[in-house]
């Protein structure tokens, strides 16, 4: 018998958005933004192995994925905060696109963040504090106490996203919320809330195993190997023939 799909946790009780994670989730493995390769693994930027990649930057030359986002991007906002977001911001590279379309379709602001000063024109730091170095990397106009919403491709351990959160705070923003394509439910979320931000996804790595499952994209043994990585991410070694 076929595997079932089985409802997503974080769409908390909304059945409108479990369909959008649902679509958006099988839009990736369409689109090949998911690859699994349990005998020739992937190395991280950390240089750790995984038997798992995942591309975000797949879906934004997408119009229907964009749709997607965007249709669940609009169920999501009703529960981030009391009011909606004054600006979206994107952080380099991944998130920009993905964060401009969204302002687009919001009738919002953009903005972007870089990872660094670009060290040239009005970015230089000629002396500047440490606060007003992380403020001169956001593109875009902030006022003190505006409300933005930052938005990314995806999070792993969520390491990435304080950087663009300490610029963005830095320049005068209040970030009560981030907003990411995939949530590869690696440790994101809860680094997020350390720091009092809540974490939303339009999809996450449980909803594209058990749709990717469903419909063939990945086979039963194929998952158990990803599973047992994301049980022990570090130090995993793909298995042995014999296994």
């Amino acid at each position: 018998m076929s595997p079932s799909v089985r409802p997503s946790a974080s769409a908390d009780a909304d059945p409108i958005l479990d369909h959008l994670r649902r679509a958006a989730a099988l839009a990736l493995w369409q689109l090949e933004a998911i690859a699994i390769r349990p005998a020739a693994p992937f190395r991280l930027k950390s240089g750790a192995l995984s038997p798992l990649y995942v591309n975000g930057r797949r879906g934004v030359a997408d119009p229907a994925f964009l749709a997607l986002v965007t249709a669940a991007a609009h169920r999501l906002l009703r529960r981030m905060t009391t009011a909606p977001p004054d600006a979206i911001a994107g952080g380099e590279t991944a998130g920009i696109p993905y964060a401009f379309h969204l302002a687009a379709q919001l009738a919002r602001p953009g903005l972007y963040v870089r990872k660094r000063a670009k060290g040239y024109g009005l970015s230089v730091d000629d002396g500047a504090d440490d606060a007003a170095a992380a403020a001169g990397r956001v593109e875009g106009h902030v006022e003190a106490g505006q409300r933005v919403l930052l938005v990314e491709d995806l999070i792993t351990a969520g390491g990435s996203k304080a950087v663009f959160l300490d610029a963005l705070e830095a320049a005068g923003a209040r970030v009560d919320d981030v907003l990411v394509v995939i949530d590869r439910q690696q440790g994101g979320a809860a680094r997020l809330a350390d720091r009092g931000v809540r974490l939303h996804s339009v999809t996450d790595l449980d909803t594209l195993l058990d749709v990717g499952e469903v419909h063939g994209h990945i086979n039963a043994a194929a998952r158990a190997v990803v599973e047992a990585y994301r049980a022990a991410p570090d130090g995993w070694q793909p298995p042995s023939r014999s296994d």
